[in-house]
């Protein structure tokens, strides 16, 4: 799945040198937008494995056609076809006025050697930018908006990341649904993974049972363990290896020698960083689509009070504007009150 993303999301680009006079307009130029998401992805696990879809507006709708069980109809031999389709029209809309996000990085002088030409100055100042744009944008994607997300309320107001839009968050979007009436949605299927099935029951840890009942949440037609992920806490993932080394079969000797994934019911299982212990993801990650704005700023400062003040070599600005969605709300399933690791 990550092999067939990054195919998606990657285009041939040459990777000449970055000069320090490309720092020093207001917006990146394209090319090197087209190189600065890329490297992002590289650096981050999750991004590496979803949609990339760059924004040319701030406002960008995704029309989808609404496929329900049943789309046909039939008709008596001489009657007629008051109906053809049951299909429905509806959009996905990426929305990012507004949702600006910057990171500030300040250079010391110590930190530049005198051999160093202009090219290796910008591309040390933009290989510490990817991976920090990285590392927010995944913590972002991840919780930003979420119930019980620890982020600042300044970022939980302004994004809603993939569990907060599966929880419900998205209220611009007009999702259809794939049942027989084709109504819409606005929440991904959820198991609550507790013994008795609610949210007022004792929380359970990660199980083979957890992970049969995000499946069976599933529609059967999106089940797909080939494309499909389950995704979940690294220590979570970490937990149940350990639970399973303590098992007398060639099971437990593969996972304690790391000889062999674990792949519960064909699926394969994804430990990612930041991901909340009490849930759980099973989806197609070509379904999570991380929309950039095309319009990326930096802004570099080297003559100023707080330069000379501080020996810095110079204090750059990275500033830009992000949006996430979930193309097909009902082709995963989220699971709740998982039991801490």
């Amino acid at each position: 799945m990550s092999d067939q993303a990054r195919t998606a999301n990657t285009q041939s680009l040459q990777k000449s040198p970055i000069n320090t006079t490309d720092l020093s307009g207001a917006q990146l130029p394209r090319d090197l937008f087209e190189e600065f998401i890329e490297r992002t992805q590289e650096e981050s696990e999750l991004l590496d494995m979803v949609r990339v879809e760059p924004l040319a507006r701030k406002e960008m709708a995704k029309p989808k056609i609404g496929v329900p069980e049943l789309s046909g109809g039939t008709r008596a031999e001489d009657g007629s076809r008051p109906e053809t389709s049951s299909a429905t029209s509806g959009a996905v809309e990426f929305n990012v006025t507004g949702q600006y996000y910057y990171i500030k990085y300040d250079l010391k002088e110590d930190a530049v050697e005198d051999t160093m030409s202009d090219e290796q100055v910008a591309n040390l100042i933009l290989s510490h930018f990817e991976r920090a744009w990285a590392n927010d944008v995944q913590n972002l994607a991840i919780n930003a908006g979420r119930t019980g997300s620890s982020l600042p309320a300044s970022l939980n107001d302004k994004f809603d990341g993939w569990i907060a839009i599966a929880e419900g968050n998205d209220t611009a979007s007009d999702r259809i649904g794939i049942d027989a009436d084709g109504e819409t949605v606005d929440t991904m299927p959820t198991y609550i993974h507790t013994d008795t099935g609610d949210a007022a029951g004792t929380a359970q840890p990660v199980n083979t049972d957890l992970f049969n009942s995000m499946i069976q949440t599933v529609p059967e037609r999106f089940r797909d363990e080939d494309e499909q992920v389950i995704m979940l806490s690294k220590s979570q993932l970490q937990a149940y290896h350990s639970g399973l080394t303590e098992r007398n079969d060639g099971l437990g000797v593969v996972v304690l020698q790391g000889d062999s994934d674990v792949t519960p019911f064909g699926y394969d299982i994804v430990g990612v960083s930041y991901w909340p212990d009490d849930i759980a993801m099973l989806i197609n990650p070509d379904q999570l689509a991380f929309g950039p704005y095309e319009a990326m700023e930096i802004t570099q400062t080297t003559d100023s009070d707080k330069t000379m003040d501080e020996a810095l070599h110079s204090r750059t600005l990275l500033e830009g504007q992000f949006d996430f969605q979930i193309e097909e709300l009902q082709s995963g399933a989220l699971a709740t009150n998982i039991q801490a690791p």
